[in-house]
Order: structure tokens, then C-alpha cells, then sequence
């Protein structure tokens, strides 16, 4: 099993940054690798999605079960490529958030491979997910006529 985990400072509302989270749909648009997403079930609180994703050249689909609430989401691998997988974005007060990623693929991964995912793949997702929520709460104070606290 890898995991990846990194703490980050955010200046946006919370629900900014996890509404950009739970938003599967918008995936293919800017994050990279993600090539489609179907979202298969959806209510207000839970969601199963099939993803469509590409890394090193190499093409995985997979079908994830997504929760929320105010302060976090959550998601698991149902089916599809890797043994098992999951993680979760949580607000942890302020401006403070974690990301949390865990991948089993059912094969042994060099270590090269995980530090590049760890070192390089997980900020930049990180940073697509902060600029996305950036954007979207600017949006959402122009809309009021104000700043974006």
C-alpha cells in the first residue's frame, strides 16, 4: 500500500475547496491525467463515479464511492484497476486542509515510480485543486460584488 499525505493552507471558504473536490464531472477539464469521468449514482451527501485516467502511459478505469459533509471528502475504489484505493480531503480549521491518498495496485510498484507520484504528481494535484477552488470562489464573490475573503 502507498500513501501519500500532505497539510496545505488554502485562502478560500472550505466549501470552495471540497465543493472542487466533489465536482467529479469537472475532472476531465483540469486535472491532469483524468481523460472521463461517468458519474454513476449522486445524491447530496454520496456519490459512485467511473473514472477514466491515464499515468506514464498507461490507461486505468476504476469506479470510486464518494461521501461528504462540511468538513471532508471521502472516496473509496469499488471496482475497476487496482486491488484497492481511497482517500479523502479534509478541512482541518482555517485555512489549514489535508489531502490523503492510498493506492494498493496488486503489483509491486518500483520505488522511483511512488517518489515520482509522491514528489511531483500529489502537489500538482493538489495545486489544480487550489487554483480550481481559487477561480471558483472568485466567481462566487464577484457574484456578490466583493472580494473573496
Amino acid at each position: 500500500m502507498y500513501r501519500g499525505v500532505r497539510e496545505f493552507e488554502q485562502a478560500v471558504p472550505p466549501e470552495a475547496l471540497l465543493g472542487v473536490v466533489w465536482d467529479v464531472r469537472a475532472y476531465p477539464e483540469f486535472v491532469r491525467g483524468v481523460k472521463r469521468v461517468e458519474v454513476l449514482e449522486e445524491s447530496e451527501r454520496a456519490a459512485q463515479a467511473r473514472f477514466t485516467a491515464s499515468m506514464a502511459g498507461l490507461e486505468f478505469e476504476y469506479v470510486l464511492e464518494m461521501t461528504r459533509d462540511e468538513r471532508e471528502v471521502r472516496w473509496q475504489r469499488v471496482s475497476g484497476s487496482f486491488k484497492d484505493a481511497g482517500g479523502r480531503m479534509t478541512h482541518l480549521g482555517g485555512k489549514r486542509f489535508r489531502y490523503e491518498n492510498w493506492l494498493d495496485p496488486g503489483f509491486h510498484v518500483p520505488d522511483f515510480a511512488v517518489r515520482l507520484v509522491l514528489e511531483r504528481n500529489l502537489p500538482r494535484l493538489i495545486r489544480e485543486f487550489q487554483d480550481r477552488a481559487t477561480a471558483a470562489a472568485a466567481r462566487a464573490a464577484a457574484g456578490r460584488g466583493r472580494a473573496p475573503s
